[in-house]
């Protein structure tokens, strides 16, 4: 089979032909791939593969985190997944984009894989990350290959990324009434200015047009904000109601008629009630209890 030489490839990237490398690329090619060594750790409800050059001791500490922050899951759930869960834990950007990791993003869920990836970074970062992208692994547990509207899952896992411990307790457990409030500031002054996303559209948006560039950074705020409306009233009944129904049916309009009425009847006037609510809400970064 004919090869064009290294020159003939050269003169067409020059020349506009051949795609150009983006940067990440080049300086991929440039490092090249570090050879992953991998060890494991295995929890209750967790099996870990992680670089051999991360510390033991940060290993079990992200074990721990997954293994707490589930108990919350299944608490509101009321779900235990059958087998063990997967987690790749990686050492570098390199080893990172190695499993198909986007350098832009900090971790990631793969439904195909199955595998929770997520990569090194301080725990003030990496955390609320795992807590975040757990929620999405077990979620896909609970319901299966159903298709989860985008504004739902988004909007729980900030929610549970925002989860805190209760320093003031003996066992420093982690409380489903400590939320960070923090990115809902966005929301109320996006409420304040009539600049807020209608519920009408947040729940019919696409995953294209939630991670638009322009607006992304208020989907992701206003689906937390609205979730954490419906937790805060019903104490969790709503959004399990919505996935029993989403699990069963795998129909997102009958999901949306647990929350806003057939045929969305009562669309309007929780639209109404979430925006005094959010007004009035403190956004302290913490919630109180």
């Amino acid at each position: 089979m004919f090869r064009p030489s290294t020159l003939f490839l050269l003169i067409f990237s020059v020349a506009g032909l051949c795609p150009a490398l983006s940067a990440q690329e080049r300086i991929g090619k440039a490092r090249g791939k570090i050879k992953i060594t991998w060890s494991e750790l295995n929890t209750k409800n967790y099996k870990i593969e992680y670089e051999g050059a991360i510390p033991v001791q940060t290993a079990h500490k992200i074990g721990q985190e997954l293994e707490d922050i589930l108990v919350q899951y299944k608490a509101l759930f009321r779900f235990k997944p059958s087998k063990k869960m997967l987690v790749r834990f990686m050492d570098s950007e390199n080893t990172y984009e190695q499993v198909g990791g986007d350098p832009r993003m900090a971790g990631f869920y793969n439904p195909g894989s199955g595998y929770l990836v997520i990569k090194q970074m301080p725990f003030y970062e990496l955390v609320p990350v795992v807590y975040h992208e757990a929620f999405h692994q077990y979620l896909h547990a609970f319901v299966g290959d159903v298709r989860i509207p985008i504004w739902f899952n988004e909007g729980m896992a900030v929610y549970f990324e925002g989860m805190q411990r209760d320093e003031k307790s003996k066992t420093k457990a982690l409380n489903s009434k400590l939320i960070k409030r923090g990115k809902i500031r966005m929301v109320k002054d996006a409420i304040n200015t009539r600049t807020q996303i209608p519920l009408e559209t947040l729940l019919k948006v696409t995953h294209e047009e939630f991670h638009d560039k322009e607006n992304e950074s208020l989907y992701y705020s206003q689906s937390f904000a609205v979730m954490f409306y419906f937790m805060q009233l019903s104490r969790g009944k709503a959004a399990l109601n919505y996935m029993k129904e989403l699990k069963k049916s795998g129909d997102s309009e009958a999901a949306n008629a647990k929350l806003f009425g057939k045929k969305m009847k009562n669309l309007k006037k929780i639209e109404s009630s979430w925006k005094s609510y959010i007004r009035k809400l403190d956004t302290r970064q913490v919630a109180s209890k």
